[in-house]
C-alpha cells in the first residue's frame, strides 16, 4: 500500500521497528550456547533504537497524529486508537524493564521476545488500520501539516 508523503517518516520509524522483531525473532533461532548472547546483543541494539527513535516516534504520534484525528472524531470511542494507546503504555514499560534487566546482566529471552511480538502488532495496528483511516479522514492540508511536523530518519533528497 502506497502510503501518503506526509506519513513517510512515521512508517519508517515502523520499518525499523519491524528490523527489530525480525533480529529478535533471528536471536531465538541461534544454537541454544549462542542464544543468550545474541538476545543480550539484540536487547541493546533495541535499546539504542528506542532511546534515538522509538520514544520520541511514541510522542509525535501522541502530540501530533492524533490530535489532527481528534478534530474529526472522538478518539476515546475508538478501540484502535485506545489500543494504540495502551500499546505505547505497555512498550514503553517494557523497554524500561527491558533496560533494567541489561544493566543487571539478567537473561532477557523472555522479555525480549514478548517485546518483539507486542510491537509488530503494534505497527501492524497503526500500519493496516489507523494511518489508512487518518489518510481517507484527515484533509490533504492538515497530512501536509502533520508531515511538516515528524522527526526525519533520513533526510530527503
Amino acid at each position: 500500500m502506497k502510503r501518503h508523503s506526509s506519513l513517510h517518516p512515521l512508517s519508517e520509524h515502523h520499518h525499523q521497528a519491524l528490523v527489530q522483531t525480525l533480529e529478535i525473532r533471528r536471536a531465538a533461532e541461534k544454537p541454544a550456547e549462542k542464544r543468550a548472547a545474541a538476545f543480550r546483543q539484540i536487547a541493546e541494539n533495541f535499546l539504542r533504537f528506542w532511546e534515538t527513535a522509538g520514544r520520541a516516534h511514541f510522542l509525535e504520534e501522541e502530540e501530533i497524529l492524533l490530535p489532527a484525528l481528534a478534530h474529526h472524531e472522538a478518539l476515546e470511542q475508538d478501540a484502535e486508537v485506545m489500543q494504540m494507546l495502551a500499546d505505547h503504555a505497555a512498550i514503553r514499560a517494557e523497554a524500561g524493564r527491558l533496560a533494567d534487566e541489561v544493566a543487571a546482566q539478567r537473561p532477557v529471552e523472555k522479555r525480549l521476545a514478548a517485546l518483539g511480538r507486542r510491537l509488530q502488532e503494534h505497527v501492524h495496528l497503526e500500519e493496516d488500520h489507523i494511518f489508512t483511516r487518518i489518510e481517507k479522514i484527515l484533509s490533504e492540508d492538515e497530512l501536509r501539516t502533520i508531515g511538516q511536523q515528524l522527526t526525519r530518519l533520513h533526510k530527503k533528497s
